[in-house]
């Protein structure tokens, strides 16, 4: 009887079906992009012949010197930052466009809104020189990079 009853109940809880309840809840969901600006130079002189017609001028200027990309997803834009300038240089005058910066001991910046995709850019350069340079060759003295706002 014990075994009657206990083989009963297992087919009584095998047949019986089993129900879940439902429910609902609301779900938000947010997403936040991390701006992101990568710079990338495709063409820049490694050094600056300075002849003494430069030094009688005062200054050296070479169009179109540095080639470059910039791709950044940076909703309010980003900056294009240059480091100080030195000797035998005293100030560069960095032409992007319609933009230009002066670079002098204390660095200068451009500042450029979003745009969609990879922008190309090509800097006009002009060197300043300092009281006493001698004509040779010296190292590019222009340092960029780039930053989202």
């Amino acid at each position: 009887m014990k075994k009657t009853l206990t083989t009963l109940l297992t087919v009584i809880a095998i047949a019986t079906p089993v129900f879940a309840g439902t429910s609902s809840a609301t779900l938000g969901i947010s997403v936040q992009v991390v701006a992101r600006t990568i710079l990338s130079v495709d063409s820049q002189p490694s050094s600056v012949q300075i002849t003494a017609d430069d030094i009688a001028r005062g200054y050296v200027d070479l169009p179109q010197s540095v080639l470059f990309r910039v791709r950044s997803n940076a909703a309010n834009g980003y900056t294009v930052q240059f480091e100080p300038v030195s000797y035998p240089f005293n100030r560069a005058d960095v032409s992007w466009g319609t933009m230009t910066a002066t670079v002098g001991s204390d660095g200068a910046w451009m500042t450029q809104g979003y745009q969609q995709g990879t922008q190309t850019g090509t800097l006009n350069v002009r060197l300043s020189l300092a009281p006493g340079t001698q004509p040779g060759s010296y190292a590019w003295p222009v340092r960029f990079d780039a930053g989202s706002l």
